[in-house]
């Protein structure tokens, strides 16, 4: 017969596998439930549950934690707290923290701020762990620019998800469950070639497209410490964390001059912002809509052709989101 903290950790593998028969990777709230099944082992009693003091010891918040870390912590246990009373299991499910209001405005790069950045990044030695790693990074950045990914779909892509001969990366299991598609212009596509003759010579479709130390995948923060260093060089200023540039405001720059490129061509931004929408992988286009409103901001002069061509720039305040 198991024992409570084995009936519990049976429970946690139930779980993880009901989580991910229903399409969610599940790899970060996997490593937190497993953390916060260690630290069960000094409340569980004889009998299998999850008590309320183990919950509730577990959701203070530590010290120099973020509160976005906590929230994250608190919300996953107490979502396997909801399974577990959904299956008569005795559970006590702690208050959901919910979501800040996020006040960020995205950094948005100029032609020229970008020209210097990807110089920079060109001839900065950012090679201190991996051989590869002063190829790696051009590339990357590169990548997340022209074509508007997030830095977690660019460092885990493997090589059989970049089609060098047609140019089209297949992006899985993305944010909100997405698979996409992305077309990858003819200047990207000779840049990813010229690395992959460099890098990839002897590599297995499986591997890492872009390899980490002991073929692993880059971690992002990897390559936001990359992004730092190539920033000053480039001497574009950081207003410190929290404030920017960040990483993701590549995806955001690659958006906004998508619109400011189809606005000046007379494209029909009502036909166009779907599309965007959908190859930025977002669940709806209300997330999509941010970019209008950024494109008239950086760019005063065509605000009267986005206004003719969408009618009215829609409220997205509180948006500001990472998409």
């Amino acid at each position: 017969m198991l024992d409570a903290m084995d009936a519990l950790r049976q429970h946690f593998k139930n779980f993880v596998n009901y989580k991910r028969a229903g399409g969610v990777a599940f790899v970060k709230q996997e490593k937190i439930l497993r953390r916060f099944i260690v630290h069960c082992q000094d409340y569980v009693a004889d009998t299998c549950c999850l008590p309320k003091d183990a919950v509730l010891s577990w959701n203070q918040k530590a010290d120099h934690e973020k509160i976005n870390n906590q929230r994250i912590r608190v919300n996953t246990v107490r979502s396997f707290a909801e399974y577990l009373q959904a299956r008569g299991i005795p559970a006590y499910v702690g208050e959901l923290i919910k979501s800040q209001e996020k006040g960020f405005v995205p950094y948005i790069f100029s032609n020229n701020e970008l020209a210097k950045f990807f110089n920079a990044a060109d001839n900065c030695n950012v090679n201190n762990i991996s051989p590869n790693r002063s190829f790696v990074m051009p590339v990357i950045f590169r990548l997340l620019y022209s074509c508007g990914l997030r830095v977690s779909e660019a460092t885990r892509l493997r090589i059989c998800d970049v089609d060098l001969e047609k140019g089209v990366l297949t992006v899985l299991d993305a944010k909100f469950n997405k698979d996409r598609l992305i077309p990858v212009d003819a200047h990207m596509l000779k840049r990813l070639n010229e690395y992959s003759s460099k890098v990839l010579l002897f590599s297995k479709p499986e591997d890492p497209f872009f390899p980490a130390p002991k073929n692993r995948f880059y971690d992002p923060a990897s390559v936001y410490n990359a992004f730092r260093v190539i920033l000053w060089k480039a001497g574009i200023s950081h207003g410190g964390k929290g404030f920017g540039p960040r990483v993701h405001d590549l995806r955001h720059t690659f958006a906004v001059h998508c619109l400011r490129k189809w606005v000046l061509s007379g494209n029909n931004l009502s036909v166009a912002l779907p599309y965007l929408s959908t190859f930025l992988g977002h669940s709806g286009i209300r997330h999509s809509q941010i970019y209008l409103r950024l494109t008239a901001e950086m760019y005063p002069d065509i605000v009267e052709k986005m206004e003719r061509k969408f009618d009215l720039l829609p409220d997205v305040g509180g948006l500001y989101e990472t998409n």
